[in-house]
């Protein structure tokens, strides 16, 4: 029996050509989002992202032709990720002194009120920030709201999530829960509990929302994606997007 040998050059560019078309299918996303939990704004929900500033992004890296995959992290491993691994981003990240040289912003997407929540059934009354020094106060860890009130010298009472939040204010280990005006009724209905009983109490901070990306994320990335948001303003796309969701956000007014 004879057995032919076949040539190795073409068994070679065969090896080739799949080492190739392997590395092309698994080549990683160009950026890496990492989503907070700020409804109507950004949340994971079922797995999934979802919300206003969710949808102005994905319509941002579709007009940016940007591949991304997106987590939802504990926040202070958000920032810390997104402020030190190249090509990653934070969002919404609000814009604070203390975040500036951390981050390459992009934006802003929206902007919040902050607010201080009690129980309705407590009746807690608030007419400046000196009344609410006096009781406790729990936040997410790094926290735009947190590093606010930490520079007037409050203590916070520290959550890795929003549910532990509403979950300590529920239980009395915390008086006053921080959030946007919007997010705290809606974690509250997230979590099966009636809204109503997260009452606003105080407005005592206004924060512009943003994507915080690492400073070592490429800038022809940034560029694309700035350039994509400037276009959404100019066509009107960015309003309409606010549009989707202006009844969520007249939740808690």
């Amino acid at each position: 029996m004879t057995f032919c040998r076949l040539p190795r050059w073409p068994l070679r560019s065969l090896l080739l050509a799949s080492l190739i078309t392997v590395s092309t299918s698994s080549q990683a996303s160009e950026l890496t989002l990492l989503v907070g939990d700020n409804p109507p704004f950004n949340s994971f929900v079922h797995g999934k992202p979802e919300g206003m500033a969710v949808d102005v992004v994905g319509e941002m890296l579709k007009r940016s032709a940007i591949s991304a995959k997106q987590y939802n992290y504990p926040w202070a491993r958000a920032l810390q990720t997104a402020a030190t691994t190249p090509n990653h981003c934070v969002y919404t990240l609000g814009r604070i002194a203390e975040r500036e040289k951390r981050y390459v912003w992009i934006g802003p997407i929206a902007r919040i009120q902050g607010v201080f929540f009690g129980l309705r059934e407590r009746q807690l009354q608030l007419k400046s920030l000196d009344d609410a020094r006096k009781l406790r106060i729990g936040d997410l860890r790094q926290g735009a709201n947190a590093v606010w009130l930490e520079q007037l010298g409050f203590k916070i009472d520290y959550a890795n999530t929003e549910e532990q939040n509403i979950k300590k204010l529920l239980a009395g280990h915390i008086d006053l829960y921080p959030a946007s005006l919007h997010a705290g009724p809606e974690i509250a209905r997230r979590m099966k509990i009636p809204p109503q009983r997260i009452t606003p109490l105080l407005a005592f901070n206004q924060v512009d929302l943003y994507l915080g990306c690492s400073p070592n994320t490429p800038s022809p990335l940034i560029k694309r994606l700035t350039q994509a948001l400037a276009q959404m303003r100019a066509d009107q796309s960015l309003k309409q997007i606010e549009a989707r969701y202006s009844p969520q956000l007249q939740i808690a007014h």
